[in-house]
Order: structure tokens, then C-alpha cells, then sequence
């Protein structure tokens, strides 16, 4: 059981955030806090894991994934009561935790100043990229199975990304590496200015993808069957709710947390693909992407990290996916990677040997002719 113990990692940190919202104070930097030391210290402590088990029983493993939406839903739910307001009770939640535990969790709201409001947002938003955005992204992989799109999708809504699945589907894993993916981030391109190029590209790509699916079939672009559409109602429909629980500081706050999940998934895309390039409409390589076998980051995010084997067999259930031992590997783990990307100076100067050593050892002769010209058409004709 230990095998399948190991990705139960994420839920006692969903758990802990949670909590600290009723628990107050510094509880409520819990979720961002132990994100930075399991992803940190924890990956540094445990090293790398480069096992292949075999899992027999992949029906508990996919209950680990549906299980992350109902406890977004909890803390969620949690954080609508703890921005409700100070002489509100929202479904008796805080008269039945102090019934259930002795602790009074509304005097303890009630002293929240705005360093603890801040802490419980970032803390929310951080596991909704972390947990959401993260099972969604391995869940909307599974276009043919309702069930997967539908848990999928909502933990995505979440984190203001329902449509996430189109773009990154039939989008990222044809594109990747190339300047028509607008989520691989380019040599000398700084965390920053890339979150924003990235966001824009994908939504608008979400946009023209569902429109021109549905002008194949003789549909508007304004129809039900719009995926784009239906995602934008989802997220409506959670910040709806937080409108009507909270009014419009609760959900304007809920958008804060939303944004700050969504941010996440940007960080996350810049450190798995900086700089690397491919010759468009070639064969994706598992060395098109950054890896990392960090053994801890791994557990937590149902070996996202091992994502070089992830883009070349993108069809691949987390359980299956392979170390790739021998793949372009970040110095670090992921939570590391994205600290030293939010520092754009130090992050060129640990990444520069990084895309040297892959130009020499992983590019072909017409990527690094890519890599070495200015314009992308004249150097693409070149390399032909």
C-alpha cells in the first residue's frame, strides 16, 4: 500500500489550509508554507526518485484523483466563511467546529487583520494550482471518459482555467517548443512578461479552437456545444456563489485567490519548457521538455514532474509515466525552479549552462539553427 500511500501527499496540505482558515492567525499561511518546505527542504532531503513500480490496483490511485474536488470544495468553503464577515456564521460552520474541537474559530476570525486575509488567499490560491490545476490537467487529458472531463474541469474552474483542457490538448502537446505555443516560455524571456504573453495566448487559442471545432460541424461559435463558453459559465457560477454567500468584497477576493491558482500553473509552465525549441512539425522528443525526479514534488503532483515522458506520450496515466533519467533535468525541483525564475538575473544565470549543455547534447541541426537566428522564418528556411 505504500506504493499508492505515496501520492496521498497533496491531501493533508488541502487539508492543513483548510483548517488554518478556521484556525486563524498564522494557520493561515499553512497552505503556502508547507508547499515551501515539502517542495523545498523535503525534495532536497529525499533526492531523486527514479522507481517504475507496477500498480495493480490503478482504481485507488484514480479515487485519489476524484477525491482532490470535494476538498477544494471544503476549503473553498472555508474560505467563503472566513471573508463572510465578522457577525456572520456561514452555514454554522464556526459554531460547529467550536462545538466539535473547543477552539473558538470566530473570535479567532474576528482578530484576522489584513496580513491573516492576505495569508488566507495567497494560502487558497496556491492550492488551487497546486492541487486544482494540477489533478484537472492529468484528468482533462482523458477526453474520452465523461466522468474525468467533469472533475477535471471543475477543479480547472477553480482556478479560473475550465477550458485549460482545449488549449493544452490539442494546443500545448502539438506545439510545444515552438513560437506557436504560447505556454512555451523563450530564451531570455523573464517569469513575468511571460505569464501574461502565455495567459492571453491561451485563451485566445481556447477561444479559436472551440470556434473553428464547432464551424466544422456547421455550429456558431455562440452554441452550447462551446467548451470555451461553458467553462466561462462554470467560473461564473463559483464566483456567483461566493457573490451571493459573501457579497462583493467575498468574491472579489475568491477572483484574487483564482488568479493567484491560475499564476501557478504559468510559473509552472515557464520552468518546464525555458528556452527549448523544435523544428515545427516534428517528432516530440522527450528531450523537448525540462524534467525533474525530485522524489517528493513528484508525490505531490502525481509525477507532473516527470514530464518529459509526459509530452511524449501524452495519453500516459501519471502511474505510468517513466524518469526519463537521461532527459534535459532543472537543477532543482519545481517549487526551488520557480523561487529562483521570480529573481529573472539569477534565473538566466542557472538556466544559460543548462541550455548550452542541451543545444550540444540534445538539439538536432536545425533546432540549434533555430536557437541561433534572430527571426524564426529565416532561420527555420536556413536549417531546411
Amino acid at each position: 500500500m505504500l506504493r499508492y500511500s505515496q501520492f496521498f501527499l497533496c491531501y493533508p496540505v488541502l487539508a492543513a489550509t483548510a483548517a488554518g482558515l478556521f484556525l486563524g492567525g498564522p494557520f493561515v499561511w499553512a497552505g503556502l508554507a508547507l508547499t515551501l518546505l515539502l517542495g523545498g527542504a523535503a525534495d532536497y532531503l529525499f533526492g531523486a526518485d527514479t522507481s517504475e513500480p507496477e500498480y495493480g490496483q490503478t482504481w485507488i490511485l484514480d479515487i485519489l484523483l476524484y477525491g482532490v474536488l470535494p476538498m477544494i470544495g471544503l476549503m473553498l468553503l472555508g474560505l467563503a466563511w472566513f471573508i463572510a464577515g465578522a457577525d456572520a456564521d456561514l452555514l454554522g460552520l464556526g459554531a460547529l467546529a467550536q462545538a466539535l474541537t473547543g477552539y473558538d474559530v470566530l473570535a479567532a476570525r474576528a482578530e484576522a487583520g489584513v496580513l491573516t486575509h492576505v495569508g488566507a488567499v495567497i494560502s487558497v490560491g496556491t492550492m488551487l494550482g497546486v492541487a486544482g490545476i494540477n489533478v484537472g490537467h492529468e484528468l482533462t487529458h482523458r477526453t474520452w471518459d465523461p466522468l474525468s472531463m467533469f472533475f477535471g474541469r471543475w477543479m480547472l474552474a477553480a482556478a479560473y482555467d475550465a477550458s485549460f483542457g482545449i488549449e493544452h490538448v490539442y494546443g500545448h502537446h502539438k506545439n510545444i517548443a515552438t513560437y506557436d505555443d504560447p505556454a512555451t516560455s523563450r530564451r531570455g524571456e523573464t517569469l513575468y512578461a511571460f505569464v501574461f504573453r502565455s495567459t492571453w495566448g491561451q485563451y485566445r487559442n481556447e477561444f479559436l479552437l472551440e470556434r473553428d471545432r464547432l464551424s466544422r460541424r456547421g455550429l456558431p461559435w455562440i452554441h452550447p456545444a462551446n467548451r470555451f463558453l461553458r467553462g466561462l459559465a462554470m467560473q461564473a457560477a463559483i464566483t456567483l456563489a461566493f457573490l451571493l454567500a459573501t457579497g462583493p468584497v467575498g468574491a472579489v477576493t475568491y477572483a484574487v485567490a483564482a488568479l493567484i491558482g491560475k499564476s501557478w500553473l504559468e510559473y509552472v509552465n515557464y520552468i518546464e519548457h525555458y528556452g527549448i525549441v523544435r523544428v515545427p512539425g516534428t517528432l516530440v522528443r522527450p528531450d523537448h521538455s525540462w524534467n525533474s525526479n525530485h522524489a517528493v514534488s513528484s508525490k505531490i503532483l502525481f509525477n507532473l514532474t516527470r514530464h518529459s515522458d509526459h509530452h511524449a506520450h501524452g495519453d500516459k496515466p501519471f502511474w505510468e509515466l517513466k524518469p526519463y533519467a537521461h532527459a534535459p533535468t532543472m537543477p532543482f525541483g519545481y517549487v526551488v525552479m520557480i523561487l529562483i525564475a521570480f529573481v529573472p538575473p539569477l534565473w538566466f544565470r542557472v538556466m544559460e549552462p543548462k541550455l548550452r549543455h542541451w543545444e550540444s547534447k540534445h538539439a538536432t541541426p536545425a533546432e540549434r539553427a533555430l536557437l541561433a537566428g534572430p527571426r524564426r522564418r529565416e532561420t527555420l528556411a536556413a536549417a531546411e
